[in-house]
């Protein structure tokens, strides 16, 4: 979203007034009677016909304008037109009306131009009730250019845009509208409006992320609010909604947060101690008794996705991933994985291809040794560095150093062998000489023939 500003054309103000007049006929209930439009519009001109050259009275101005902005919230912000674009158009026309009729900084102007987006909401959730995309479509398209169209310190923008938010869930685009935590940061710091409010848009905002399934997005937009003000609803909100993201295996985003652990109490105190703990096999144990008493809690939270189920399951998935880090041979054998985990040694294949597909680690399963051969360990997982941890770290240093000694020992040896050059190119012991053996041998035969003849 950035600032705009419309452009109409230099239309008197009695041509403005009749180029919307009829675009309404669009979407009155007689819409097809021909002479029924013209009548409604002819009823518009008569108010705005003056003497010619002379200006329209104020006053006049702002009850016509007040007049067509009653009709458009009584059709439902008049969503129906000949062709795509004239509806966009309109509303641009109607905008700008209602911005050079009344002060915008004015109540009155306030109080039209939202009684006008609260009735494209209207029409918006109309038209997508009764399966008609192209007016729930033109309905954003809508609440977006007003949005742009308004000042950037404008009261009015928050609701806009929350209500733009609303809509583009019903449409199931959410997505089409990127909302930065930085942009929106920056935009709460123009608007006027109190810390309250600002509080409400950002937990309206998050709601309609968490309602459509959206779990980091609306977690993102939680934690703003939660800097804002820190408090006890707001950091259980929070929580709940890391506790639903099922990508999510760590807590430190809420928790780190100044004062939120001292804000929780009661359950949400409980389930933070489970992931909190330096356990976290016993965790499980501890999990599985918890969510059993907690189930109808969890409901009350209503945050989608978050079930008793989807809680033990992170717990077991991290106490997985501890025992995989932990290893000092980076096996585990399925009887200690299903010991730690409470299942059935049948299902630990089931949850080691879980965590492979949580990205949590790598692993091969051999089914013949029943063992689970660990290759390496996401981090995203596991616990902070405690001392046990630096141990193991300690050790498996040690395990590689030995190794890549006796690596680097093998290459030596093969560098020796090689700067030998070729067996058959290396130089050979120097014996006698041919002419040598056989002066050897002639010599000894003398001595034999001598010692004969003796």
């Amino acid at each position: 979203m950035s600032d705009a500003v419309a452009i109409v054309p230099e239309l008197p103000f009695q041509q403005q007034v009749s180029e919307y007049a009829r675009h309404l006929t669009r979407s009155l209930p007689n819409a097809s009677d021909i002479a029924a439009a013209k009548e409604f519009v002819a009823g518009y001109e008569s108010q705005v016909k003056g003497e010619e050259g002379q200006e329209v009275p104020e006053s006049t101005r702002q009850e016509i304008v007040r007049s067509l902005v009653e009709k458009t919230v009584e059709l439902k912000g008049a969503l129906e037109a000949s062709k795509e674009s004239e509806t966009e158009s309109s509303h641009l026309l109607l905008n700008y009306l209602l911005s050079s009729t009344f002060e915008p900084s004015s109540s009155t102007f306030n109080e039209l131009s939202r009684s006008v987006i609260d009735s494209l909401r209207s029409g918006g959730e109309a038209a997508a009730s009764s399966s008609r995309p192209t007016r729930l479509d033109a309905a954003c398209r809508i609440l977006n250019n007003t949005y742009n169209y308004l000042p950037p310190t404008s009261s009015l923008r928050p609701h806009t845009l929350t209500t733009l938010l609303s809509l583009l869930a019903l449409s199931s685009e959410l997505s089409a509208l990127p909302l930065h935590t930085a942009s929106l940061s920056a935009s709460l710091t123009q608007w006027d409006i109190s810390s309250d409010e600002k509080i409400s848009f950002l937990l309206s905002a998050a709601d309609i992320y968490a309602q459509a399934g959206q779990l980091p997005k609306a977690l993102e937009i939680q934690l703003l609010a939660l800097r804002l003000k820190p408090s006890s609803d707001i950091a259980e909100r929070a929580l709940a909604l890391a506790l639903a993201d099922q990508t999510r295996f760590s807590l430190d985003d809420v928790l780190r947060l100044e004062g939120v652990k001292a804000s929780l109490n009661g359950k949400m105190a409980e389930v933070k101690g489970l992931f909190e703990g330096s356990d976290e096999v016993g965790a499980v144990k501890q999990g599985l008794e918890w969510s059993s008493s907690s189930s109808s809690w969890i409901e009350g939270l209503k945050v989608p996705s978050l079930t008793s189920e989807s809680i033990v399951r992170k717990l077991r998935l991290i106490a997985l991933t501890t025992l995989a880090a932990k290893s000092p041979k980076q096996e585990l054998t399925y009887e200690e994985t299903a010991k730690a985990l409470q299942i059935d040694e049948k299902d630990v294949e089931a949850w080691v291809i879980e965590a492979i597909r949580a990205s949590l680690i790598r692993a091969r399963l051999s089914q013949p040794q029943s063992l689970i051969r660990i290759t390496y360990v996401s981090s995203r997982g596991t616990p902070a560095f405690g001392p046990s941890e630096w141990q193991l770290l300690e050790r498996r240093l040690e395990q590689w150093q030995k190794v890549v000694g006796d690596a680097r020992k093998v290459v030596e040896d093969a560098e020796g062998l090689a700067a030998q050059g070729p067996i058959t190119h290396r130089p050979r012991t120097q014996g006698p000489s041919g002419q040598q053996q056989r002066e050897q041998a002639g010599a000894a035969g003398g001595r034999r023939e001598e010692e004969v003849a003796a």
